[in-house]
């Protein structure tokens, strides 16, 4: 549906004939004294092809003239700017092949005539860019490549802008032909040098197209929050050179921010009709002052996309008239080049699915994979994302299951392999845009007719986007450049947030976009761009234990329920023999609303605890909540597991995620953990095959970190918080309510006795954020028993599957843990001090992936709600799971709603005791809860809620095989009792030893 339609080197054309074009006929015109005719450099500028035409004809015979007297090189250059000129009219008339003959005409002479690298360079860019719209791009590519080549031979003081704009427009190319990591790769590095033109009027053309050219790369990206900034910016930078807001450049600027504003939602819907309003009103009326083909282009491309705006706006019928009209319009000006039609005939399908019209759709949505197959392949995104709206319509037409199924197989392969290229590539949040759209699981579920193929594509879709972090965390482990380029893009990326949350200085604002631009760039360029490696699902079964089972959840969109909420949640299940199965489950509004009933008991519960007072309970209860959502997300998947099964390893997804398996209950009104003997969550099955060489629990150091205090401070004024940003103040507001946690002093008092001893170990009571970040190797356990938060999104009225994590990065800030000195840290800050976001005494879920914890075994953290944070389809949770798995752990130990300050000591050094004496991380926190779960009567609300909001809420999140279960040894601690008489036996043995020895001694 997307469809910027980019004439893709009109920018081009304007730029370099203003930088060039004028010298050059001055040099080579006739000579002084004869008659002057209109200057057709200025025809061009004004879009007068026709006219410029006729007279370029007439001077053509008189340079041939001149040629056949005096053939100098004088002369040739003559000709060779007028064949040229002829090429940029009938380019600009549409006539490509015939633009093509002016410029290979042109090309001859390059061989016997004398030219300067630059002109010769300005010459080539423009031949490849008319190559390029006859959808020649190879050759295009070639010719490209050669004026680079050009550029590079003037002296490197005045190579720029020339050689950046070369290297966008190359970079246009890639983009087109579906290249994208090259493309990024070349916008990016002529971004770096572009810097040092933003100083110099007279360069304003060229930072005007470099800003376009990312925008369109973003854009395409789908980060279309950065797209509308570089839009903005060229959009400033073309203002400043003059042009009026009626100029086609700022026509078209307009239009793009338009479009990238309307993907952002319904946020940014008023604003994007306020932008695409005006472009379109603009294009309007210069098509009917002169309805030439590039005017006529133009107004068709701004009604085609506004179009898109009324079908956002569920005005279908608008849309679907906006979309015939120009279509028509495209297809007068475009009948020899159809290639360029294939975005109005998706276009046109897209309403007319809207509408019910499927057949229509069809047809209009084959034309245009037509088109696309032709022109840029079928591995091109716009082909890939028309095929799948091609498929879905399909399968809402009643089509033949088997039918679609069998093209949507095929269509996948394709699609899969876009998806490789572009998933190890950018900024994490680059990556977790464009796999916001990701549609590849929503006809595969739906269909639900092939399990294999289903377990093909969610292995490798799924936490594809954490597996390339993780990729590049150990790339910079092993080269040190890679790592400091990776540091400074981190402080970059973290000084850019810091402006984002003031939202003062936006020049500010710009500059340091770019500078982490340019730094993304260097990054990539020097470090290895990860490769995917393809996993199967039979190698997910061979590594599997005998009586064991895994559980591949996905979130999707359910095309047989067509509709607003039609987000469900299905399951793969692998067993360790015969084929995997596909299982439908519950939807999203269910698994939400249950989730829902199990807090608010769980919040009414923690109440009564802990204030002894008495209050309504919610209506409904908690033994509804866990049996409903048993039946809904589990029963179904239970079913299918043959008997005795006892290990399970479970990969949830979305909210998924921050449900605790331990505590559902069954048909029988059972806990989980009564069932199973383990259950381990996982972010993707792959992570079953990675292999580790870790030390066992008790052959290393443990280092164990506590905060029961905070540091004292001064209270910070309501007028004093208002002064600061909005992230500060947001983590003020949280933190200030955060008590003093004595109960962890118990805790660590009790780990510490059965810790094993090492003399690297390390015991800290009320770390500060500068101790914890000096941990400096990687301890076999890092245990932190200390307040973790979860703070509130920034909007509550966003939708999250629709927000760009660029224009929000609230996202990876709303989860962290909290130290002594965090209150101090951050009243200081809000009277005016600098503290810097390294001493503030929070430790962000982002900041904590730069411990050392490579050969950790387990983290532990011992706080309220960290295994909370933001759920991203099909990638784990932003939060500090994901922040400790990038670090290195192995193992990570959360809780998904508060800890109990006098039960969880125990617990914990109950779990500790079962994993020292097994090694089995996994099974031990199981054990541990089923023991403490057992024996509760799920009929008695306020013990089965007192116990589940103490033992329920913690979760194990691994990484490697999945474990046989083993058997559990019973832990007894000694009384107090038996103590007492073993030391009194020992007193009278002493006794009468020594006895003996005295007597022994006198005799």
């Amino acid at each position: 549906m997307r469809d910027i339609l980019i004439i893709l080197h009109r920018t081009i054309l304007l730029l370099v004939s203003s930088l060039v074009l004028q010298d050059t006929w001055a040099e080579e015109s006739p000579e002084a004294g004869a008659e002057v005719p209109p200057d057709p450099v200025a025809l061009l500028h004004e879009g007068r092809y026709e006219e410029a035409l006729t007279i370029l004809e007439e001077l053509e015979l008189l340079w041939r003239e001149e040629i056949a007297r005096e053939n100098t090189d004088q002369n040739r250059r003559g000709l060779f700017n007028n064949l040229w000129f002829r090429g940029i009219a009938k380019e600009g008339l549409q006539k490509f092949d015939e633009a093509l003959d002016y410029y290979r005409q042109a090309h001859e002479l390059i061989e016997t005539t004398e030219f300067l690298p630059d002109d010769l360079a300005n010459f080539l860019q423009m031949s490849g860019g008319v190559e390029a719209k006859a959808g020649l791009y190879d050759k295009a590519e070639k010719t490209y490549l050669q004026a680079i080549e050009q550029r590079k031979k003037i002296e490197p003081a005045t190579r720029e802008p020339g050689l950046s704009i070369s290297q966008n427009t190359l970079g246009l190319l890639y983009l087109t032909t579906g290249r994208y990591q090259e493309a990024g790769q070349l916008f990016r590095e002529a971004f770096a040098k572009s810097e040092a033109l933003r100083t110099e009027e007279t360069n304003y053309d060229a930072l005007e197209f470099q800003h376009d050219c990312l925008g369109r790369y973003f854009y395409a990206m789908r980060s279309y929050a950065k797209a509308a900034q570089h839009w903005e910016d060229a959009k400033s930078y073309a203002l400043s050179t003059g042009k009026s807001r009626t100029h086609p450049v700022i026509i078209n600027l307009t239009q793009n921010i338009g479009l990238a504003l309307l993907r952002l939602g319904p946020g940014s819907q008023d604003d994007a009709r306020r932008y695409l309003q005006e472009s379109t009103g603009f294009a309007r009326e210069l098509w009917e002052l002169e309805k030439s083909p590039y005017n006529t282009l133009q107004f068709a491309s701004h009604l085609s996309n506004f179009g898109q705006l009324e079908l956002a706006s569920g005005n279908n019928e608008r849309a679907r008239t906006l979309f015939r009209e120009s279509l028509d319009l495209a297809g007068e000006q475009l009948g020899s080049t159809p290639r360029f039609l294939a975005p109005y005939h998706t276009n046109l399908a897209s309403s007319n699915r809207q509408l019910g019209n499927y057949k229509e759709a069809l047809a209009s949505y084959q034309r245009s994979m037509e088109l696309y197959r032709a022109s840029v392949g079928t591995r091109h995104q716009a082909y890939i994302e028309v095929t799948n709206d091609y498929l879905e319509t399909l399968l809402l037409s009643n089509t033949s299951r088997e039918k679609v199924a069998t093209e949507t197989r095929e269509f996948t392969s394709q699609a899969l392999q876009l998806f490789d290229d572009i998933i190890a590539f950018g900024t994490e949040r680059a990556r977790l845009n464009w796999l916001r759209e990701n549609q590849l699981l929503n006809l595969p579920c739906s269909l639900g007719t092939d399990p294999s193929f289903i377990a093909e594509t969610i292995l490798r879709t799924k936490a594809r986007v954490i597996d390339s972090l993780l990729s590049e965390q150990q790339n910079s482990a092993r080269d040190p450049e890679l790592a400091q380029l990776r540091r400074e893009r981190e402080q970059k990326q973290r000084e850019l947030d810091d402006l984002l949350f003031s939202n003062e200085d936006q020049a500010r604002i710009s500059t340091v976009n770019g500078e982490l631009s340019a730094l993304e760039a260097r990054f990539h360029s020097t470090g290895a761009t990860p490769t995917a490696v393809a996993t199967t699902w039979q190698e997910v079964q061979e590594s599997l234990p005998p009586r064991s089972a895994f559980v591949e959840y996905v979130r999707y969109s359910d095309l047989n329920n067509p509709g607003p909420d039609n987000l469900s949640y299905g399951a793969l299940l692998i067993l360790p023999e015969g084929e995997p199965h596909w299982i439908p489950l519950g939807t999203d509004r269910e698994l939400t609303t249950w989730l829902s009933v199990m807090k608010s008991r769980l919040n009414y519960r923690s109440y009564l605890l802990s204030t002894g007072k008495t209050t309504s309970p919610p209506a409904l209860r908690m033994n509804a909540a866990l049996r409903r959502l048993y039946d809904l997300f589990w029963a179904p998947i239970a079913a299918r597991m043959p008997e005795g099964t006892e290990t399970v390893g479970v990969s949830p997804d979305a909210r998924l995620n921050f449900v605790s398996f331990a505590v559902l209950l069954d048909e029988k009104n059972r806990f989980l953990s009564e069932k199973y003997r383990q259950l381990v969550y996982y972010a993707s099955a792959r992570d079953l095959l990675v292999e580790q060489d870790l030390p066992p629990l008790r052959g290393g150091p443990w280092s164990l970190v506590a905060v029961p205090e905070f540091e004292a401070h001064e209270g910070v004024s309501d007028a004093e918080k208002e002064g600061t940003d909005v992230l500060s103040r947001v983590v003020m507001d949280t933190i200030e309510g955060l008590a003093d946690i004595p109960g962890v002093r118990q805790e660590l008092k009790l780990l510490r006795k059965i810790m094993p001893r090492h003399r690297e170990g390390s015991f800290s009571m009320n770390s500060s954020e500068q101790e914890l970040r000096r941990l400096s190797d990687s301890p076999v356990v890092l245990h932190l028993a200390t307040h973790a938060f979860l703070l509130p999104p920034a909007d509550q009225a966003a939708s999250a599957e629709l927000q760009d994590f660029n224009q929000a990065p609230d996202h990876f800030y709303r989860s962290g843990l909290v130290l002594t000195e965090a209150k101090k840290a951050h009243a200081a800050r809000a009277r005016g001090d600098r503290v810097p976001f390294d001493r503030d005494g929070v430790l962000f879920s982002n900041e904590v992936q730069n411990l050392p914890l490579q050969n950790t075994r387990l983290v532990t953290l011992s706080s309220c709600d960290s295994g909370m944070g933001e759920s991203v389809r099909g990638d784990g949770v932003l939060g500090l799971r994901r922040g400790f798995t990038l670090a290195g752990s192995a193992a990570i130990l959360l809780s998904l709603w508060p800890v109990s300050d006098d039960s969880t000591p125990a617990f914990m050094k109950h779990m500790y005791q079962l994993s020292l004496a097994t090694d089995q991380i996994g099974q031990s926190l199981w054990e541990t809860q089923r023991r403490n779960l057992s024996g509760i009567d799920p009929s008695d609300d306020a013990a089965m809620e007192e116990a589940i909001l103490r033992y329920g809420c913690f979760v194990l999140c691994q990484r490697g095989p999945l474990p046989a279960a083993v058997e559990m040894p019973e832990i007894r601690e000694p009384s107090r009792t038996r103590w007492a008489l073993a030391l009194a036996i020992a007193a009278v043995l002493v006794f009468f030893v020594t006895r003996k020895w005295r007597q022994e001694k006198k005799a």
